[in-house]
């Protein structure tokens, strides 16, 4: 195949900048072009500058703590002459740089989640647009960059790229396949639902009309006046990930996993470049026409139409030498028939000249290709992942470098295990366990085989059986102890169930008889773990009388930190089971405990809609608690050895203690899931609360989570001015974050300067 296949332009290679070594996700040009910046994997920023024609590494920016996905520069001001650098990360923060430093001179938490799109306003001065993961996008301005000016909220999955308008418009594309048009107030204007997969980039082309691409493998025109879809670009063959046209959009550029740069001229295709890497993640065009790119090999490269700016000829002898020898290993790696042999095969000569020949070598494979002047066999390159087409995969609109088949039982589809370069793989392991209801005992064995599978450029050599994983290029995972066929049922139960590793009885040499044989010997315990839990928790254990509940409630506040637990516990009737503890005459310990219940409880979805529903009668019902009235009151407490009550200072010490930190850890819940649910007349009833309790709160862990609490709201993007003036108009609450100041205990001074910083400044 011919590294440039052209229509009227010829682009060739001007020159390639290399300063990562990872993986190129992002780009953005300054000014005329006399500047790139490109971001990376890395965890790093560069600062290109052009110097007499060639761009050169002037500044390597760090201050992000995992990949750095997203970039751009604002457009000149009066405050900003040159624009200021706008970093976005895996670590939910946002970086923004001077031209030329190499630390942020400011870093905000802007997302919830991965910031996966930065771009410049094209409406106003001073401002950018973010989009990310947490299915938001979000306009600021560096006028304030402590709340975004205003929060885009309708998609359903991970955004994927945001842009504005020179009318004004704010325009979202989505891994829900969907783009949708805002005022910039955030009233949608138009969804636009034409794409039939996740939308990946904008690009405007004039002050109504832009650019998308889509993993469809599609380019579309479109009018964000009207919503109509303009026209359509076809030539890719697989994922586009990027798009990018000079203003009146005659030349657009777009990339993606096809290994390729297509140029369009008045949407015709006019031109494909080739590339030596798997994925080109990014490309943009220069004011002067040149076109830059990143690609997956971390290597930046820049592209021109004008033969003065070509590179010289061994370089472009490189180039193209690298794009052909990557063709011949891609076509190795997808064609089905390529087997791969041990290294002796290598001691056969070739059928004819150029003929290629998969070597296993160790834990890799390699490819081979037959000279028959020289008649020998010369090695190309490591075959990267044979039969595996696309670089990244995603997984409910997510990237990730692996998507791993789990098989647990068999006869139910495998699992989806997602994993990216990089994280633990123990955490991830645990969050899988956990998010699929899978026993803790397979921790360790998960984690291995993410280790095993995860190692970069692992190709396929095994023989591929009915567990090949068509995603990663690898075989699935079977936990030991699963057979390929079908289970037998259980003789206790007489239903199928999933058979622990090493749980299986031991075949025995001379069974009895074909039934006895699966019922005895048995030498594995038998575990009854049917239950109804909503029964025993609710309708039994919560109604016992109050002097013996203690360790029920205990084990309840527990129990809920279980996903399968939290959904069928927290129900209405468990608010009307435990409503008696929170009684001003309750019995102090258990009202402790029912407060510890209501915070586990917001760490699930079903908890969480509970809490909220209830939290009014619960806010009510602190208000009015008379254990936050002082240490010396005195605290009713069953006593262990007798149904007995005492009263004791010490035990009353220790539970009003207790009490507090129990249910400061209750707003602090209550306050991130107000939040969430952008609730803004049950914040500022929370703040009502919060004013009434602050001034009663002695100690130190409570006051400090009250603390944290207040800020979680007022620091929230969607909390309006109103919130800061409950506060700054409530004497007690001042005085209560004031006071805090003095603590001993430096993280309650943090926290309470960072909020005093917020309400007066």
């Amino acid at each position: 195949m011919a590294k440039y296949t052209t229509v009227k332009s010829n682009y060739r290679l001007r020159c390639e900048l290399l300063g990562h070594s990872g993986d190129v996700r992002a780009l953005a040009v300054h000014g005329d072009g006399d500047g790139l910046v490109s971001t990376s994997r890395d965890k790093t920023a560069i600062y290109w500058r052009c110097v007499d024609g060639n761009f050169v590494a002037q500044a390597v920016m760090t201050g992000h703590g995992n990949f750095v996905c997203a970039v751009c520069i604002t457009k000149p001001s009066s405050r900003h002459p040159r624009g200021l650098i706008v970093t976005g990360s895996n670590d939910h923060h946002i970086c923004i740089y001077n031209i030329g430093d190499t630390e942020p001179f400011k870093k905000i938490k802007a997302h919830n989640d991965t910031i996966s799109c930065l771009n410049a306003s094209n409406f106003e001065e001073d401002a950018f647009i973010s989009g990310s993961w947490d299915l938001t996008s979000r306009l600021w301005s560096l006028d304030n960059l402590k709340a975004p000016k205003t929060t885009y909220t309708e998609h359903v999955k991970a955004v994927w790229c945001a842009i504005d308008l020179g009318n004004g418009n704010v325009v979202t594309g989505a891994a829900d396949k969907a783009i949708h048009v805002y005022m910039r107030s955030g009233q949608i204007v138009h969804k636009l639902e034409q794409h039939t997969d996740c939308v990946r980039d904008l690009t405007p082309i004039n002050n109504n009309e832009f650019l998308s691409c889509s993993n469809d493998a599609i380019v579309k025109h479109w009018s964000a006046l009207t919503g109509d879809c303009l026209g359509n670009f076809y030539g890719h063959s697989n994922y586009i990930y990027s798009i990018s046209a000079l203003p009146g959009g005659a030349l657009a550029v777009s990339s993606g996993e096809d290994k390729t740069v297509r140029v369009w001229h008045n949407g015709e295709a006019d031109q494909t470049i080739d590339l030596p890497a798997r994925s080109v993640w990014v490309v943009k065009l220069l004011p002067n026409t040149d076109i830059v790119c990143g690609t997956s090999d971390g290597v930046v490269r820049v592209f021109t139409a004008d033969s003065q700016r070509f590179a010289d000829p061994e370089s472009m002898q490189k180039f193209e030498e690298a794009v052909a020898k990557d063709q011949i290993i891609s076509g190795a790696a997808q064609d089905k028939d390529l087997k791969a042999f041990d290294p002796s095969a290598l001691t056969e000569p070739g059928k004819k000249d150029g003929d290629i020949k998969l070597i296993k070598e160790g834990s890799s494979v390699k490819a081979y290709s037959w000279s028959q002047r020289e008649l020998k066999w010369n090695i190309v390159g490591d075959v990267l992942g044979k039969n595996n087409e696309c670089g990244k995969k995603l997984h409910n609109g997510i990237e990730y470098d692996y998507v791993f088949s789990v098989d647990i039982q068999d006869g139910v589809p495998p699992l989806k295990l997602p994993y990216n370069k990089g994280q633990d793989p123990f955490v991830v392991a645990q969050k899988f366990l956990h998010d699929n209801q899978l026993e803790q005992q397979f921790l360790e064995q998960v984690a291995n085989f993410i280790i095993k599978n995860s190692e970069e450029h692992t190709p396929v050599v095994s023989n591929p059986s009915q567990y090949y994983d068509p995603f990663t290029g690898g075989n699935r995972y079977i936990p030991q102890g699963s057979s390929q066929g079908t289970p037998g049922p259980d003789p206790f139960t007489g239903q199928n169930r999933y058979v622990p590793p090493g749980s299986q009885p031991a075949p025995q040499p001379t069974p009895t008889s074909s039934a006895a044989s699966s019922l005895i010997p048995r030498k594995d315990y038998l575990k009854l773990e049917q239950a109804n839990l909503k029964n025993i928790l609710v309708d039994a254990l919560l109604s016992w009388p109050e002097s013996v509940v203690f360790p029920v409630l205990d084990v309840a506040r527990l129990a809920v930190l279980q996903k399968p637990v939290n959904d069928c516990l927290c129900t209405d009737n468990l608010i009307k089971a435990i409503s008696q503890h929170l009684e001003k005459d309750a019995i102090e310990a258990n009202q402790m405990l029912t407060f510890r219940l209501l915070a586990n409880m917001f760490v699930h979805p079903q908890g969480e809609k509970l809490g909220l529903k209830y939290s009014g009668e619960i806010f009510k019902a602190i208000m009015h608690l008379p254990s936050l009235r002082g240490k010396h009151t005195q605290v009713k407490l069953i006593s262990s050895a007798s149904n007995d009550e005492i009263f004791n200072k010490n035990v009353s010490k220790y539970v009003f203690a207790n009490q507090q930190v129990a249910i400061t850890s209750y707003l602090l819940n209550a306050a991130i899931a107000l939040n969430r649910a952008h609730n803004s007349p049950a914040k500022e009833q929370y703040f009502t609360v919060l004013r009434t309790v602050s001034p009663l709160i002695e100690e130190k862990e409570a006051i400090f989570r009250a603390l944290v609490a207040l800020g979680t709201l007022l620091f929230d993007s969607t909390s309006d001015a109103s919130l800061i003036e409950c506060v700054t108009t409530s004497p007690e609450t001042l005085a209560f974050v004031t006071k805090a100041i003095e603590s001993t205990e430096s993280k309650v001074v943090d926290v309470a300067r960072t909020i005093l910083e917020r309400i007066v400044g």
